[in-house]
């Protein structure tokens, strides 16, 4: 057969999970590996993140290997100075 595999599909409650298999024999969905990552390590992974990894790779130690925390965007703070600078600038405008 050429190209992709048959994908399997287990019905849950009216929702089709896809089964993905490993190259070490176990089969796994979406919410039950995301579970498995969640509890291995103490951390809020997201469905999406473990359906990218199982699309990726079919390897274990890679699709459960420890999320990585990217930081939170920080929000731009006005300082008193750059607050000064815009009504000096403001100012120099309207003369």
């Amino acid at each position: 057969m050429v190209g992709r595999p048959k994908k399997e599909v287990r019905k849950a409650r009216g929702n089709a999970f896809r089964i993905y298999k490993l190259n070490d024999g176990t089969e796994w969905t979406v919410p039950s590996a995301t579970k498995a990552i969640n509890k291995r390590w103490k951390v809020d992974a997201t469905p999406h993140m473990v359906r990218a990894r199982l699309n990726k790779s079919d390897k274990p130690e890679v699709i459960f290997a420890k999320p990585s925390q990217t930081k939170p965007r920080t929000i731009l703070t006005t300082k008193e100075e750059d607050i000064a600078r815009q009504m000096m600038n403001l100012a120099l405008k309207n003369i």
